[in-house]
Order: structure tokens, then C-alpha cells, then sequence
């Protein structure tokens, strides 16, 4: 109705303004449609109707068709307004944008009416194609608007002259209170308003006991409760509250309440209870005294301070008595063994207050997953033991090691921190696993290692065999500490290469075991070992430092960088970037050369801290890679945040590729993702010349795997350089 005005006269190209180059079909479908839609809507082109709907000529008063060529200032007011609307339209049309607003406009009567109006241009780039208009008459609206503020200002009136508070309540927050609530608790007028009603409260708790009004309140009810409450600058006083829901059906979606202050007399009620108890607390005041040292003795010689668990000694006793009530009942009693995984990495990254809060949720959540009769003790660290007295059957007890995984798995909140943790299970009977208290623990703290080397997060039966597996995982753990000092561990190097030229870029260092009895251990055997003692930190310090020294040989000049992986407990060493540094200083290794691996998931499982190490190694001029991307499920955030200079594609997706589809769809998304984000990837277990192929087509940066080079020793993969 008001379209930019055009730059200079064009002649229309095409046909003329009708339904020209459309079907007859199309063009009935288009007249149905603008007849019966319950909005007016109007083509303009060149200032005037070109074609508007029945709704749109009885809007503004004029028969169908009546408005058709007529100039659009005809619905305008007047000429004046006419003009500031198409002050505002024109260049918002001809930027190709939307315009809605709200318009007072004229009928053919000489009436005004406010409506709301949205229009397009057809073409931007063109304005003579015109411009669509949907008005819609918004009277009845402000009018309903209008009428509600006079309600408003009633209301109004009625809350500011009340000689009582007065609060509107919905869903325990404050919609409105009067003034003369706000003076009794404090506020300025208007602060309440959307606060949540606890703020009245002196403490959580009672905040939380008073759910239980909206009872009475559901009943019809009204509630009368007198309270301490507090005020805004924290000092409290008596209040007497009387609430009644708006609708019963629903209390919580809206209650009002009329409040007084009843301080003085509560004060005198309580000063005469207070006087009238006061002797007969005395007198016992001694005599619990006495009773409560006894008792606190007692329990901490038996219990845990921490937990405040049965500790081992009681655990002794409480395992015997139930083995001997087994043994008189011919029934069966289980032993579960049940240890935290990966809780020192959480311990030894967040600290010990955050560890001993973690320890005693685990704590609660155990408590309340078993029967009545049960034993739960915590022996040690993140260990914890559970006795379950005359089962029925071990389907009864794997239910209970299931139950006890899933509510140990949910998160626990730590000084807002959301920490995940899962447990492994191990689990011995009686009579079958042993008959006595220290055969049954052992026996399950074997079963509970066998289902962390099944991946952790289920539980395990005992069996013989485990008990020959603890024995080979000890000799396998005792001679893993005297590697290193025995020159057994070795380092090999598997080239990385370039996907468009085939060129050599870099090469990372793997570790090898070669033990003098069972000749070469590869890593999968030992590694996860070394992590869950603590080798790991010998071990990784010594690797990094051999590899920095084997890059430096061949050759700094090349450019080729050495990659080198860090578990999840060298990560979280806080001693991490001293130990980088003092490699780099010792072998001379240029900062650029040197690239540090984390697996994805090492990544995610403290981002805050993670970051923060990220940032002392960047500060270094290291590079930083993201090995196993694709399963450890990170958030594009973090990785955004993070200072990353590549993402190694696990194998699990190369493996099936060109083959399966799914996996060919998910390899080009993560280098389009990781080459937004400016991140090169390295594609890793390249083993065919089909998966280099696919490969190269969805732009990878480099390669790695058996088809381009295999791990080789030092002086293997050296020989090409020196």
C-alpha cells in the first residue's frame, strides 16, 4: 500500500499484470484461497491496488473489487501518515525484509481503526513487481488491552491502601505484593516482584517443608500459619499468614495471602515455654552429655569419620556372624566388592574436599540401595564392601550389583560441578567362593578387577579363572615397574602423511614392551596396567623424552613433527607442563615439533580443567591433537573453546569405509566441522587404497595407518633421514 518509490520509469518485461503465465488451475487454487482466508490480504504495484481479497475491501468498507487501481493512500488517514509509513517501509522492503507494525488506517466511511499490517516486497531487486500486504483489524484487541489496564489500576488502588501485606503467589514465586508488604519484609517497591518465596524463608529447609500447605490448600481450605520469617536485611520476625488458593484444583498456579506481624506476642508465648523448660533441660543436659561420648567412642572405633560406614574391623565381625547364621541356616550369603572407577583421577585434578564430598554421596546412594540387614563398609579410599546376608538365589544378587551400578552412575553435584562416576563389581558366594571373611573378600576383589578389564561400569562373578588372572595381573604389574629400569620398554614410530601428496608429515611414537619371558607386550596389554597404578607417570615422562630426543636426530630441519599420547592420568598431573617443558629444553626439540595427544574422551571429563592445562601446554608452542574423535561424544562448544590444532578420526570409523553409507556420512561432517572450525584431521588406521581414496575425496589433511607405513623401531623408522 506504500512500496518504495522506483528509482526511474521501467517498462514491464513479460506480461501484463495479471494472472499471466499461470495456469487456469493455478489461478482458481489462488482465488480460493485469497476468498476465504479470515485476514485482507492486498497486492500493490506502482501506489495502487493491483488486487485485493474480499476480507480486505470489507475491512476498510469498500465492496469486492471496488479498490482495485485506486492510489493506497485512499486507506490512510490522512497524506501526512501516508508518507511516515512509507518513510519506514521503503528501505526496509528494498533490503528484501519483512514489515510488521501496527497502523492506524481509514475506511471508505471516514472511521479509523488500528490494525496490524505485514508486507514484502515480490523482488526486492525489482520494486515495480509490487509488494504483498496482510492487515489484520487489532480494535477488539486494544480495546480488551484497555479495559485490562483499568482492572489493573483498580487493583492497584485496592493492594496500595490495605492496612494488611498482601501477596499474589504462583508456583511459589511472587507475582505482586502491596506496599505494606514490601515495608514488613524490607523491599523497595517492586523488589519481590518474581522472587521465589524461599527469599522470605530463614533457611532452605523450611522453605521446603512448606510444600506441604498446598495440601490444605487443594482442598479448599484456608491456610493459617504462624512462622518465623525474614526480612531482606537478614533479621527475622513472627508472621501470621492466611492463604486461600485461587482454584483449588490446581493451589500452585496461583494462592493470595494476607500477613501480619505477630512478633510481640509470639515473643511473650515463647518467653513463657522457654522459662517453663528450661529446669527440666537442665537436669538432662548432664545426662545426654554422658551418654552421646559413650556412644560417639563406640561408633568411631567401628566406623568410618568420613562416611561414617562400618569400617573394616566391624566388617570382620559382620561378615562372620552372617557366614556362621548361613552355615546354621544352610542358606547363602554374598560379598560384594565394589570400587569407584577412575575416582584418583577426580581426587588428584579437583582436589581432596571434592573427592570426600564425592565418597560420601557414594555413600548415601549405597546406604539407601539396600535391605534392612545389609552391611555396607567402606574399607579403603573408593572401596566399599557390601554383605549380603542368606540370598536366595545370585540372580538376587546380580539385581542388586545392577541397581547398585545405576544409582552410583547418576551425577552428583560438587560446588556446582557435575561429576560422573561409575563402579565395578565383584562379587563371591558362600559357601561356593569360600567359607571364610578373608577368602570372600579377596575372592571378590579379584571378580571386581575382572570387571574393570571388561571395561569397567559391571559387575563379575567369581571364578577359578580369576583367581589365576589376579596372579598373572600381579606378576604383569611387577614386572612392568622393573621395565623401565631394565631397558625393556622400547619406542616405535608410525609415519603420518599428507592425503594430497603422499608426503611425510610427522610420526607418532608408540610404546612397546619386550619382556624377557613373553617376548613383545603391546600396549593394550599393559598400558590400561600402568594407568590404574601409577606406572603410567614414570612411563610417559621417559616416553616423551625419547621421542623428543628420536625427532631431534633425525633431523629438526625437516620439520616433522613427533606426536606423543597423553593418558588420562599424565594429563591431569599437575606437574604436566614442567615435564613438557624440561623434555623439550633437555633434547632441544623446537616447541612446534612436539604435537600431545588426549583422547576425546580424556577431553571431556573435566572441561574446566581440562582447558586450563590446554592453555599451559599452548603456552608452550606445542601442538594439540584430539585422538579417538567421534566417540567420546564432545560438544561442539568445548571444542571451540579448546586450543586444538587437529582431530585424529578414530579407526572404528575409517574401518567400514567406502562400504557403509552411514559411516561415509559421518567422516565428510567432521572434516567440514573440524575445517570450520580451522582444526586439520588426521584420519587414523587407513589400511586400503579405497579408504585413502574416500578419504582424499572428503578433504582430510593427513593419514595414518598400515597402507602408508606400520610402526617401526627407531633405527627402522630412522633410516630414511640420517
Amino acid at each position: 500500500m506504500n512500496e518504495p518509490k522506483p528509482l526511474r520509469k521501467m517498462k514491464p518485461e513479460g506480461p501484463p499484470p495479471s494472472y499471466a503465465g499461470r495456469t487456469r488451475y493455478t489461478q482458481l487454487e489462488y482465488e480460493a484461497l485469497l476468498a476465504n482466508v479470515s485476514i485482507g490480504i492486498a497486492f500493490t504495484r506502482e501506489r495502487r491496488f493491483f488486487l485485493c481479497n474480499a476480507k480486505f475491501a470489507e475491512m476498510f468498507g469498500y465492496a469486492s473489487g471496488e479498490l482495485i487501481g485506486m492510489p493506497g493512500e485512499t486507506v490512510y488517514p490522512s497524506r501526512e501518515s501516508y508518507l511516515a509509513l512509507g518513510e519506514l517501509a521503503s528501505p526496509i522492503l528494498s533490503a528484501g525484509r519483512q514489515l510488521d507494525l501496527e497502523w492506524e488506517m481509514r475506511r471508505k466511511d471516514g472511521s479509523t481503526f488500528f490494525c496490524r499490517m505485514v508486507a514484502k516486497a515480490i523482488d526486492p531487486a525489482n520494486m515495480h513487481q509490487g509488494t504483498v500486504w496482510i492487515v489484520e483489524d487489532i480494535t477488539e484487541r486494544r480495546r480488551h488491552a484497555d479495559e485490562m489496564a483499568r482492572v489493573l489500576r483498580e487493583h492497584e488502588a485496592l493492594l496500595s491502601t490495605a492496612s494488611v501485606g498482601i501477596a499474589f503467589v504462583k508456583d511459589r514465586r511472587f507475582v505482586r505484593v502491596n506496599r505494606r508488604y514490601e515495608e514488613m519484609y524490607g523491599y523497595g517497591p517492586g523488589e519481590l516482584d518474581g522472587q521465589s518465596v524461599g527469599a522470605i524463608y530463614p533457611r532452605a529447609e523450611d522453605f521446603a517443608r512448606a510444600e506441604g500447605i498446598y495440601d490444605a490448600l487443594a482442598r479448599g481450605q484456608t491456610m493459617r500459619r504462624i512462622e518465623l520469617r525474614r526480612r531482606k536485611d537478614g533479621s527475622t520476625f513472627w508472621n501470621r499468614a492466611d492463604g486461600r488458593a485461587l482454584d483449588p484444583r490446581n493451589p500452585h498456579k496461583g494462592s493470595v495471602w494476607t500477613v501480619e506481624d505477630v512478633t510481640a506476642e509470639r515473643e511473650a508465648e515463647l518467653r513463657a515455654q522457654h522459662a517453663m523448660g528450661e529446669l527440666e533441660r537442665a537436669v538432662a543436659q548432664r545426662t545426654a552429655e554422658l551418654e552421646e561420648a559413650k556412644a560417639r567412642a563406640q561408633h568411631l572405633a567401628h566406623h568410618d569419620a568420613l562416611t561414617g560406614l562400618p569400617n573394616r574391623r566391624l566388617l570382620e565381625d559382620r561378615l562372620t556372624q552372617a557366614l556362621a547364621l548361613s552355615h546354621r541356616n544352610r542358606k547363602a550369603s554374598a560379598v560384594m566388592f565394589v570400587d569407584l572407577d577412575r575416582f584418583k583421577t577426580i581426587n588428584d585434578s579437583l582436589g581432596h574436599a571434592v573427592g570426600d564430598a564425592l565418597l560420601k554421596e557414594v555413600a548415601a546412594r549405597l546406604v539407601r540401595q539396600l535391605r534392612e540387614g545389609d552391611t555396607i563398609c567402606r574399607i579403603g579410599g573408593d572401596e566399599f564392601v557390601i554383605v549380603l546376608p542368606e540370598v536366595k538365589r545370585s540372580s538376587d544378587v546380580a539385581q542388586v550389583a545392577q541397581k547398585v551400578i545405576e544409582q552410583l552412575s547418576r551425577p552428583v553435584i560438587v560446588d556446582e560441578r557435575e561429576l560422573l562416576v561409575t563402579c565395578s563389581i565383584g562379587i563371591a558366594v558362600y559357601p561356593d567362593d569360600g567359607r571364610d571373611a578373608e577368602t570372600l573378600i579377596r575372592n571378590a576383589d579379584a571378580a571386581m578387577y575382572h570387571a574393570k578389564e571388561l571395561g569397567r561400569a559391571n559387575y563379575q562373578f567369581f571364578t577359578e579363572q580369576m583367581n589365576q588372572a589376579a596372579s598373572r595381573r600381579l606378576q604383569l604389574e611387577n614386572g612392568l615397574r622393573r621395565a623401565l629400569g631394565k631397558d625393556e620398554l622400547r619406542l616405535h614410530y608410525q609415519p603420518i602423511v599428507e592425503t594430497a601428496s603422499g608426503r611425510v608429515a610427522a610420526h607418532e611414537a608408540l610404546a612397546r614392551w619386550h619382556h624377557p619371558e613373553r617376548g613383545l607386550v603391546l600396549p593394550a596389554e599393559f598400558i590400561q596396567l600402568a594407568e590404574e597404578t601409577g606406572i603410567i607417570l614414570k612411563i610417559g615422562e621417559w616416553l616423551l623424552g625419547q621421542a623428543c630426543r628420536w625427532s631431534t636426530f633425525i633431523g629438526t630441519e625437516r620439520g616433522l613433527q613427533i606426536a606423543v599420547n597423553l593418558s588420562p592420568r599424565q594429563f591431569n598431573d599437575p606437574q604436566l607442563p614442567q615435564i613438557v617443558a624440561r623434555a623439550l629444553r633437555e633434547t632441544g626439540l623446537p616447541p612446534r615439533l612436539l604435537e600431545l595427544e588426549i583422547t576425546e574422551s580424556t577431553a571431556m571429563q573435566q572441561t574446566d580443567v581440562t582447558l586450563t592445562t590446554l592453555k599451559r601446554l599452548k603456552a608452550l608452542g606445542v601442538s594439540i591433537a584430539i585422538d579417538d574423535f567421534g566417540t567420546g561424544y564432545s560438544s561442539l562448544a568445548y571444542l571451540r573453546r579448546f586450543p586444538v590444532d587437529k582431530v585424529k578420526i578414530d579407526r572404528s570409523f575409517v574401518a567400514e569405509v567406502p562400504q557403509n553409507h552411514d559411516q561415509g556420512a559421518i567422516i565428510p561432517a567432521i572434516v567440514a566441522l573440524a575445517h570450520a572450525l580451522k582444526i586439520r584431521v588426521v584420519a587414523e588406521g587407513v589400511e586400503t587404497e579405497g579408504q585413502r581414496d574416500f578419504l582424499a575425496s572428503c578433504g582430510c589433511d593427513f593419514i595414518q595407518g598400515d597402507l602408508v607405513g606400520p610402526p617401526a623401531d627407531a633405527d627402522s623408522a630412522a633410516k630414511d633421514y640420517v
